[in-house]
């Protein structure tokens, strides 16, 4: 096996980093024959950027023994002679239009981007000798790709039987060299190319002479460029530059999806590995709140299940998109009700902010009253995920209201995952989960019921500075951009503000009983304003 890390030490110091890159494929590949071809166009011109190329020029040859010798001086004069170079790219029709040449290494070169970019660096044919047809220019054979990890069958692919029958080829390899064309190679050891049914029976050493053969080729592109002078040097530097920048811009808008991507599952519940394997741990200020269709048994028999589930999906989606960007958690979807989490161990890492209990239990509230009103608009008409306005059509047509309600609370529960070995979640359990299912269960239409501890929160809490990710969230979302570090805004004047109230929006409960839940003192906050109770 050759020396990958000495070739990489004087690939960059010689002149003639072709004739390295043969020698050493030659050897490693352990072919009887090994060739270049120069991807050019009519003025023949190296470093020509490759969406110009229209043919392959045999440029070097390398071989073994006496026939390797008569090849690398005189092969390139042989495959003119022969009509074998260069290898047309396309092909003129009668009519005048250009169509894509068969072959193996027309293909190669004609997919340049595909193979740089995409990672489809080898072309691989392991039995020539059956596919040839003497009737015919072209032959079919089974041809696979391999990209560095795995190999893959490219269907429509031939062979041209002419090259095949002047190299006696038992066997072939061909693969992209970045701006400059392609390798190919001619009966390489057929023990590396034994098969069992489709899969290669030496397969990891095949593979690792592979990879090296693409390390030394990716080495050689580069070293080879260095040879270019003048404008042609200016140019591919320009070519590189180029592609660089796109790929940096692609990378940049790529990892924007991602992070959203991120922040998204993170709110519909998709944990990380770190979670799912994570220990139950005790919180004691997390703030958890259930949604719940009102009167969902007798709404269900309004519809038909498609059209149930449709409402019942947007309904769950807007609850999604709020959760997440409010920084809340939907736990899960149960039905037809939402239970939604903010708590601690869900927290986003990248947060520079502290998320205090007051400022978990204000993102409870305007996530609910967000999805309240979302739902609203829904059920309206007016909402732009429902453009048709099928959902208000089947309302109108089944003549039935859809309503929700919700209960939060804040408290202890215990976190982690919870489930059978093949099928978890993680979730909260605990006291403050139940008395916030019981909360929801004994509300009030479109509104969030709540307990005595949060209202005394409330009651006192203000967004400023402190609270960063709400003031980020107000301020920017909501159009409240014109806040100095030093202000701070009553979170009742801003949640009215936000949603439309100009009157109160508080109700207080007494004596509210649900099962085995009972509270003197509850409190009910509206969530959509009367068209008569907005300023």
């Amino acid at each position: 096996m050759p020396d990958i890390d000495k070739f990489e030490r004087i690939v960059f110091k010689k002149k003639n980093t072709l004739d390295l890159l043969l020698s050493f494929s030659l050897k490693l590949m352990q072919a009887r024959q090994v060739g270049l071809l120069l991807g050019t166009n009519k003025t023949y011109f190296k470093f020509l950027p490759p969406d110009k190329w229209d043919r392959g020029v045999m440029h070097k040859f390398n071989g073994k023994g006496f026939s390797g010798l008569i090849l690398k001086y005189f092969g390139t004069l042989i495959v003119k002679h022969k009509g074998l170079s260069p290898v047309r790219l396309y092909k003129d029709t009668q009519f005048g239009e250009k169509k894509e040449s068969d072959g193996v290494i027309s293909f190669v070169l004609r997919k340049h981007k595909d193979f740089y970019e995409k990672g489809i660096k080898i072309l691989v044919i392991d039995n020539i000798c059956d596919a040839v047809n003497d009737d015919e220019s072209y032959s079919k054979v089974p041809i696979f790709s391999y990209n560095g990890d795995m190999f893959k069958v490219l269907p429509d692919l031939k062979i041209n039987n002419a090259i095949a029958k002047q190299f006696k080829a038992k066997n072939f390899v061909s693969a992209y060299i970045p701006d400059y064309g392609a390798i190919v190679f001619n009966s390489i050891n057929e023990n590396l190319l034994q098969k069992t049914g489709e899969k290669f029976i030496h397969e990891l050493e095949l593979k690792k002479r592979l990879n090296i053969l693409i390390s030394a080729i990716e080495m050689a592109s580069l070293a080879y460029i260095g040879s270019a002078k003048g404008r042609q040097a200016a140019h591919i530097i320009w070519r590189k530059e180029k592609s660089l920048r796109n790929t940096a811009l692609q990378l940049k808008n790529k990892g924007v999806e991602l992070n959203a991507q991120k922040e998204y599952l993170r709110a519909v519940g998709a944990v990380n590995e770190k979670q799912l394997t994570m220990e139950a741990v005790n919180i004691t200020d997390g703030v958890y709140a259930f949604m719940d269709m009102v009167g969902s048994a007798t709404i269900r028999n309004k519809f038909n299940p498609r059209d149930y589930f449709f409402i019942l999906n947007l309904c769950h989606q807007i609850a999604a998109n709020n959760a997440n960007r409010y920084s809340c958690r939907i736990d899960n979807f149960i039905g037809d009700s939402v239970f939604i989490q903010n708590v601690s161990p869900f927290d986003d890492e990248k947060n520079y902010f502290s998320t205090g209990a007051h400022e978990r239990i204000m993102l409870m509230v305007f996530t609910l009253a967000s999805i309240f009103n979302e739902i609203h608009l829904l059920k309206t008409g007016q909402h732009d995920m429902d453009t048709a306005g099928r959902v208000k059509e089947l309302i109108d047509k089944t003549q039935t209201n859809i309503n929700f309600r919700a209960g939060m609370e804040i408290g202890t529960a215990l976190i982690g995952p919870l489930g059978s070995r093949k099928r978890r979640i993680v979730t909260a359990i605990g006291k403050a989960v139940d008395d916030a299912s019981r909360l929801e269960s004994s509300g009030i239409l479109e509104g969030i019921h709540i307990s005595e501890t949060i209202m005394a929160i409330l009651k006192d809490t203000c967004i400023t500075r402190d609270t960063g990710t709400i003031w980020q969230i107000i301020c920017e979302t909501n159009g409240m951009k014109g806040l100095n570090n030093s202000d701070s805004l009553s979170f009742f004047d801003c949640y009215k503000k936000v949603f439309g109230f100009g009157k109160n929006v508080i109700t207080q409960r007494t004596n509210v009983s649900y099962k085995e839940f009972s509270k003197d003192i509850t409190y009910w906050i509206k969530c959509i304003p009367d068209s008569d109770n907005r300023d």
